[in-house]
């Protein structure tokens, strides 16, 4: 269904906003908003199933017809000025297509085994963009699961999602309340948890990793919580030879991803 729109007064516009701004309401709702053809596209790929598309009457002429030809046939499509789209916008310069796609929103409830080797748990990390980063680094190199804390920025944060380049679709990144309680049960069951830090831990290079392995990430300024760092087999750091004393989380949770993905090649 078709439906030109000129108000941001619009339901479906405020619903969007409201689901870019809030995260309470992404979770409660069940909905994310995404933003861009890329991302969109990404999603359809993956299988969900848009509700609503936003696009420009310019971008519908052009491009929506091979971009999206996948979407159902009742995703409702409601065509905005550009003065209108550039408001809905995260972006600076806007790509003229947007959605809203319902969402399952999944807790660890399921079990892990062996073969979900490597796991990745992100402890407490507070800038969407590394999150977003990390988890695309992760779903390309092959790690097997991913979880984030409760205080962790959300993965589908607008600025997350972008820093994913629609790798979050790939492999749902699943919400942990109790990350000391899944580290211990994922050791029950043999792997070993590393824990990334700053500057006390192993070099990262003398670690075994042909071990199922669990890799924590933590916050950007604070490292991983105590809680964690206690519960973790091991403590590795990458070392700096430069005059620098600290990497970027993203950077360091790439490096370290790698060297354990290098161990099952």
């Amino acid at each position: 269904m078709e439906m030109n729109v000129t108000s941001r007064d619009n339901p479906y516009i405020k619903e969007y906003l409201k689901l870019k701004k809030n995260r309470s309401y992404r979770y409660k709702s069940g909905q994310i908003a995404v933003e861009g053809p890329n991302l969109v596209g990404e999603a359809i790929k993956a299988g969900l199933a848009p509700g609503v598309i936003f696009v420009t009457d310019n971008y519908l002429k052009s491009d929506y017809d091979q971009l999206f030809k996948d979407a159902p046939a009742d995703t409702r499509l409601l065509i905005l000025t550009e003065v209108l789209f550039s408001l809905i916008a995260e972006t600076d310069t806007p790509q003229a297509v947007a959605a809203i796609f319902p969402y399952n929103f999944s807790e660890s409830a399921s079990q892990v085994d062996k073969t979900a080797d490597p796991v990745l748990i992100l402890d407490h990390l507070q800038d969407p963009g590394n999150v977003g980063t990390i988890i695309r680094t992760a779903v390309a190199a092959g790690v097997k699961r991913i979880y984030y804390t409760k205080g962790c920025a959300d993965p589908f944060n607008p600025k997350a999602l972008r820093a994913t380049a629609g790798a979050v679709f790939r492999m749902m990144p699943l919400l942990e309340k109790d990350p000391v309680k899944l580290t211990a049960e994922l050791q029950n069951k043999g792997f070993q948890v590393v824990a990334s830090t700053a500057g006390s831990g192993k070099d990262y290079r003398t670690v075994d990793y042909h071990k199922p392995t669990v890799l924590v990430v933590g916050n950007e300024a604070g490292g991983i919580s105590q809680e964690m760092l206690a519960a973790a087999d091991i403590s590795v750091t990458i070392p700096l030879p430069g005059e620098v004393e600290s990497l970027n989380a993203a950077v360091a949770a790439g490096v370290l991803i790698f060297e354990i993905i290098r161990y099952r090649s």
